[in-house]
């Protein structure tokens, strides 16, 4: 693939943990390998990839069937200008390329070799640090038909089966604001639709057969659940209800206020079950009266998991103590680009073991120096490692599964 040449190598860091099933404690640490051992059949990868600029999740089939959930690339100045004083992590590896042209490098390297493509391209919702920001400076396609950032960056290069978002026609839920970058992936969208054939369309709701594998029958445990999405929950007998009025998360402009219509997931292979929520928030406190709740009314349908991806990056409005006492994540990994991330509440929450008893590790992307001092020792033995790309591996069937981080590309 013209474009997607790139001789770099993912080197990992020295930290392993294993376990050997769902809720089993370690296993035992253990130095990591120097170079990432490829992907094998019946492996199932889940790879948190690390630019500084929002959340990516890159998710490799046990039957090599590819899933992206979300591509982001936000415009520096939202943070360090429009949300002054917080700091910005830095560009990685580097600022030499978009934030979206490393994801798709990264999938290119982590991907099996005759599958350079990814199946289902899932954006939880629209904020840039999900899906990437726009701006006139941004660079066009080749064919002038969208801009250059994020999702569409990945998408450029890389085929799309099947774009999901969370749009519920009919749901009553706002449209996303109506700004230059909604509407580049919106003409994006219906170019992929028209001219490569890419299927555009909402998540479904309490099912399992919209997202699989293309092998279903080699590994019949695999499954994704369409948990959530916008204003809408599966309610365990086939349909959707509504998790809150839409009115209440609307902008004074009349557009979404973005993050608690995030879609959420379960995947499962095995006995191995994995939560991702996007941005879903759980405050519903008296001081936060425009505050939606989504999380509690999620937890009981995702039931125990063995890895959590930390809602909203760990902001102190989301990983509420209802979630967490129904996952009960033996790992949470959290996707940080800012100084507010996480907030000192989510902290002492994921930490308390009154909440649920046994183990648990967490792994950050990142981790500022200044949030570490602000939150105190509390932070410190909270985490495990942090600093770089988060990878789950889980063996065939679900067995074992290896929770890794690594630093550098080289």
């Amino acid at each position: 693939m013209s474009g997607m040449t790139c001789q770099r190598r993912h080197a990992l860091a020295l930290f392993a943990l294993i376990v050997g099933s769902a809720f089993a404690g370690p296993a035992g640490a253990t130095t990591a390998p120097a170079l990432l051992p490829a992907w094998t059949p019946g492996t199932l990868d889940i790879h948190h990839i690390q630019t500084g600029r929002g959340n990516s999740t890159f998710i490799v089939g046990p039957d090599g069937t590819t899933i992206l959930i979300d591509a982001g690339a936000l415009d520096p100045a939202d943070i360090e200008v429009a949300n002054a004083p917080l700091k910005l992590a830095p560009a990685v590896p580097n600022a030499s390329l978009r934030p979206g042209q490393w994801i798709a490098r990264y999938i290119h390297q982590t991907t099996p070799a005759d599958h350079q493509r990814i199946d289902y391209a899932i954006i939880t919702h629209f904020h840039t640090d999900h899906f990437g920001s726009v701006t006139p400076s941004s660079p066009w396609s080749a064919t002038r038909a969208y801009r250059l950032s994020g999702i569409t960056d990945v998408g450029d290069v890389l085929p799309i089966g099947v774009l999901i978002d969370r749009l519920q026609p009919g749901s009553g839920d706002p449209a996303p604001h109506d700004d230059l970058t909604i509407r580049n992936y919106y003409a994006f969208a219906d170019f992929l639709k028209a001219k490569r054939g890419t299927r555009w369309m909402p998540l479904q709701l309490g099912t399992t057969a919209q997202i699989h594998l293309a092998n279903t029958t080699a590994y019949p445990g695999f499954k994704v659940l369409g948990i959530k999405a916008g204003s809408r929950i599966m309610d365990g007998a086939g349909g959707s209800r509504a998790v809150f009025d839409p009115k209440r998360a609307t902008a004074p402009d009349g557009s979404a206020m973005e993050n608690p219509f995030s879609i959420a997931l379960r995947l499962s292979y095995g006995s191995f079950d994995y939560y991702a929520g996007g941005d879903n928030t759980g405050l519903d406190e008296p001081y936060a009266p425009d505050a939606v709740d989504t999380e509690s009314v999620i937890a009981p349908l995702v039931g125990p998991v063995d890895v959590m991806a930390l809602d909203h990056h760990g902001n102190r409005d989301a990983t509420n103590s209802h979630i967490l006492e129904n996952l009960r994540p033996r790992v949470m990994v959290e996707q940080v680009y800012t100084t507010d991330q996480p907030g000192g509440e989510v902290v002492h929450r994921i930490a308390a073991k009154g909440l649920y008893a046994g183990s648990r590790d967490i792994f950050a992307t990142h981790l500022f120096p200044q949030t570490e001092e602000a939150i105190g020792p509390a932070m410190i033995r909270a985490f495990t490692a942090s600093g770089g790309h988060v990878l789950v591996r889980v063996a065939p069937g679900g067995r074992r599964t290896v929770y890794s981080y690594w630093t550098t590309w080289q």
